[in-house]
């Protein structure tokens, strides 16, 4: 009885031996650090860190620049990019760039006014030929009239086709708009009846001359360039053509109408080519029958530009 009351103190006392333990040992740590240098720092880095700026304080969510690099050589990284710059700075010339380098504002100078030599049609060289750039047309077509003399091949509905010839005045207000006047001629004739005048001597066609005087307004919504070889380039407009007029004869019944398109080529200042094909619808009335019938003419001419 006495023994076991002897082990129940002896149990006691250890427990409160180790309790006790436990609770004085943090404060015992606590007084070490704040008396003695952690980790067997010397003095002399003791009085280093305290003359040193505080280092901020770290914020939640940052994340280190490059969190794989030790301090030291990242020190050692911009000691070395700053012995860099002032050997750069010594090399450089007064406008801080070095022997052997391209001045940027002079390349963008360059730049500049070669694309200012291309907007002002200037430019090219022996080895490319002329410019495949923009440039300027060869004068503008504001307020200028235009004289043109026309010849083609005019290719009837009803009747049997032929040529045609004849001239234009056309007057541009802007210039991509104009107005036009077109008087033309052309032979009139129907050979199939021959086959039937040399059987019954009766004649049912009068065949004659027909007289064109038709009225268009001209849109030119393209401008375009043709490069024929190394050193020439020629400068086209690209025609939209819609009117209407008289075709005087005694066929026609009524009005006639005109639609079609057309190319100007500018070959020197001052004059140009053009192409036109246009249909003409013209009221007719053949051997007693009335229909209106498109007629394709497709005309050339040359044009002079009188100077506004």
């Amino acid at each position: 009885m006495i023994r076991q009351r002897g082990y129940r103190n002896a149990l006691l006392r250890l427990t409160i031996a180790i309790v006790s333990g436990l609770t004085l040992a943090p404060g015992r740590a606590d007084a070490a650090k704040a008396g003695a240098p952690a980790g067997g720092a010397t003095p002399a880095s003791l009085d280093r860190s305290a003359s040193a700026p505080p280092a901020p304080e770290p914020r939640t969510g940052d994340l280190p620049v490059q969190p794989f690099i030790d301090k030291d050589e990242a020190q050692q990284g911009e000691a070395d990019q700053v012995e860099g710059d002032h050997g750069d700075d010594a090399e450089a010339g007064p406008d801080g760039i070095s022997d052997g380098e391209e001045d940027p504002r002079s390349r963008s100078s360059s730049t500049s006014l070669r694309a200012l030599s291309c907007l002002e049609g200037e430019g090219g060289n022996d080895q490319d030929g002329a410019r495949r750039g923009v440039q300027k047309r060869d004068f503008n077509k504001r307020h200028r009239l235009e004289i043109s003399a026309l010849g083609g091949y005019h290719a009837s509905d009803a009747l049997s086709s032929t040529y045609i010839y004849g001239a234009a005045l056309a007057f541009f207000p802007s210039e991509d708009f104009g107005l036009e006047v077109l008087v033309a001629r052309n032979p009139v004739r129907f050979r199939l009846e021959e086959a039937f005048t040399s059987f019954d001597r009766e004649q049912h066609f009068q065949a004659g001359m027909a007289w064109s005087a038709l009225g268009a307004m001209l849109w030119s919504p393209i401008h375009a360039k043709l490069r024929w070889n190394e050193r020439r380039i020629t400068h086209a407009d690209l025609l939209l053509v819609a009117g209407g007029g008289q075709t005087m004869h005694g066929s026609v019944q009524g009005l006639t109408f005109q639609v079609g398109a057309g190319i100007k080529l500018y070959l020197a200042r001052f004059v140009s080519l053009r192409f036109d094909v246009r249909d003409l619808l013209i009221p007719q009335e053949v051997l007693g029958q009335g229909r209106t019938t498109h007629n394709l003419v497709t005309m050339l001419g040359l044009c002079a530009w009188v100077p506004g």
